[in-house]
């Protein structure tokens, strides 16, 4: 079976106050499972701390702390979400949150690796998120970008996906560039891009990791959210978004 990571990110999930977009989730969720029927698949998730902002108020802390309690809090619901609508579709999940430290440790990386492919045996579908609550400063990821990137490649996967909420790399014309070669320059329309409201991540980060991982042999493809059939499209090598090709190893 072929190895997919999808990575979603938080505006590509939520509307417009942080809350959840459910009917675009659900939708999602039905293509993810049947992506699993035939493929393993690995999700990385962004969207806890979103959710714990609609559900909290913590501003007598220090910014750190508040991210701290937007994420634990969050997280509940996020995966209580997830495990609803994929089990709604036959499929069980499991939560596993993770620092950087846990790649850098290599009793850490082979762990996670292990377990990962044992959860792939089980047709149980791992939900990835970094755990926020001890990631601070040195521990943390550059964002679930990152992430991403570093699971595709601890995995060796054919593809990753990254969901986001515009259809791909724009040109300095708004429009998408289809493709790049895993060692192409970054194109200075990018240079700009804008972070995401609620995340830390921004398209920059995306085109460095992206390329990270197509330098190590997965085809990665940044494409939008709101269009979830097209995400099926992508696995059967249609031309969706923008693509990484993959060096050849």
């Amino acid at each position: 079976m072929k190895t997919i990571v999808i990575k979603i990110g938080t505006n590509s999930i939520t509307n417009d106050d942080a809350t959840l977009n459910l009917p675009l989730l659900e939708r999602l969720i039905e293509v993810f499972s049947e992506i699993r029927k035939e493929n393993n698949l690995l999700i990385v998730t962004s969207g806890a701390m979103g959710c714990g902002r609609t559900m909290i108020k913590v501003d007598r802390h220090d910014e750190v702390t508040r991210r701290q309690l937007y994420a634990v809090v969050g997280q509940i619901k996020l995966m209580e979400t997830y495990s609803k609508l994929f089990e709604k579709n036959g499929f069980k999940i499991a939560q596993m949150l993770t620092t950087k430290d846990d790649f850098n440790n290599r009793v850490h990386f082979l762990n996670t690796k292990h377990c990962v492919e044992s959860l792939f045996k089980e047709e149980i579908i791992p939900v990835m998120n970094e755990n926020d609550f001890v990631a601070i400063e040195e521990l943390m990821f550059t964002d679930n970008d990152e992430l991403a990137g570093i699971i595709s490649k601890m995995l060796i996967a054919d593809k990753l996906i990254v969901l986001t909420n515009v259809d791909g790399i724009y040109d300095d014309k708004k429009k998408v560039i289809p493709s790049f070669k895993w060692d192409d320059k970054m194109p200075k329309s990018i240079v700009t891009s804008d972070k995401s409201s609620f995340g830390k991540g921004g398209m920059q980060t995306k085109f460095v990791m992206a390329q990270d991982a197509a330098s190590n042999g997965t085809e990665v493809i940044i494409t939008n959210s709101k269009n979830p059939g097209n995400i099926m499209k992508i696995i059967n090598n249609e031309e969706i978004g923008t693509k990484f090709t993959p060096k050849q190893i």
